[in-house]
């Protein structure tokens, strides 16, 4: 495994940067890399100002840097470039303190006329310092970065779909692999097939949700690790049940039903893949819980959604569960959102 440098230019407090960069960070540390992070707002600025890197904070930050295999450097878009406080940093920097390292750069900024600065401002800098690899880098629109208050972020998927994607191209790079493009599925090509939580195609389906959540709630708990039921209630014994659906050899979608009551299944795990969504997979993973339901001689469906997940509430109304509770109101002054459906009495699995 890698350890991974974080730059973080960003000055101020709450910052969207930070909060695209925490994102990133998960998911790094989700594929069982270390990640150190730097926060240049927290260095001494008469020294920075003054070039003074021999500074104890500011070179043990350097050493940080150097003892990296990768580094993401993260920047709000200030008059058209990188932020002043990342130049300073860089600046005092050795000639190539980049050396054979592969780099992430992210940018955030209020208008897409900014969108090249990546390209134009910041990439020739990496460059000088020796990069040995640079990503394609993205730059996300402030509007597209919704923060919440005491610690979340919601990114609207024109934002979320590319940084995941730069972002795998990034881990794939360091682990020395060549970098995969995602395509749509075709229907008849996905595969529905009963799992355990604990099989290893269903990792990707666990690990992609404890960062979504952690990300969408800001913090760490018992929900957010997927740890408030124990992955035994899965098992069919238990009556319960774990669908994935997969293409290509790889898990794109997926769900799980547990006992609720003795006429309730309660579902839970939903996810699709970032790269596979509004494709349909998740109507698809809900007819197949559905059919498993019935199996286990369940007549309705039950489950509960966070209020910072508007898209799954969307799913689950389109796919006909009844919300029970006001949909006028605010789902932050609601909670968990609950929704119930009666299982009909034929069910058709989609082929």
């Amino acid at each position: 495994m890698a350890i991974i440098a974080t730059l973080s230019s960003s000055p101020s407090v709450p910052s969207r940067t930070d909060a695209v960069l925490d994102y990133v960070t998960k998911r790094l540390i989700s594929h069982g890399h270390t990640v150190t992070p730097i926060v240049l707002r927290d260095l001494p600025a008469g020294p920075l100002l003054r070039g003074q890197a021999d500074h104890p904070d500011i070179a043990a930050a350097a050493a940080v840097l150097a003892a990296a295999d990768a580094v993401v450097v993260t920047t709000p878009v200030y008059k058209a470039a990188y932020s002043g406080l990342l130049k300073v940093f860089l600046d005092l920097l050795p000639q190539y303190a980049l050396k054979g390292k592969t780099v992430l750069p992210l940018a955030t900024g209020g208008t897409p006329a900014h969108v090249l600065v990546i390209d134009y401002a910041l990439r020739p800098v990496l460059t000088s310092l020796g990069a040995g690899a640079i990503g394609q880098g993205w730059f996300v629109l402030s509007s597209h970065v919704r923060l919440y208050d005491g610690g979340g972020l919601l990114l609207d998927p024109a934002a979320s779909v590319p940084l995941y994607q730069v972002t795998e191209a990034f881990l794939a790079t360091i682990a020395g692999d060549q970098p995969t493009e995602s395509t749509p599925v075709q229907t008849a090509a996905v595969e529905a097939v009963r799992a355990r939580p604990e099989d290893p195609e269903a990792a990707p389906l666990l690990a992609d949700l404890v960062v979504e959540y952690s990300t969408r709630y800001g913090r760490t708990n018992e929900n957010t690790q997927l740890t408030e039921v124990p992955a035994s209630d899965f098992h069919a014994e238990q009556g319960g049940a774990f669908v994935l659906l997969r293409s290509g050899g790889q898990t794109i979608a997926g769900g799980a039903i547990r006992r609720y009551d003795d006429a309730t299944a309660e579902v839970k795990r939903m996810w699709t893949s970032q790269v596979h969504r509004r494709q349909g997979l998740g109507r698809r993973v809900l007819v197949e819980l559905e059919a498993a339901a019935r199996d286990l001689g369940y007549r309705r469906l039950y489950l509960t959604t966070g209020p910072r997940q508007p898209e799954a509430a969307g799913l689950y109304l389109a796919a006909g569960f009844e919300p029970q509770f006001d949909l006028k109101a605010d789902p932050e002054s609601i909670g968990p959102l609950p929704f119930l459906k009666e299982l009909p009495a034929e069910l058709k699995v989609a082929s």
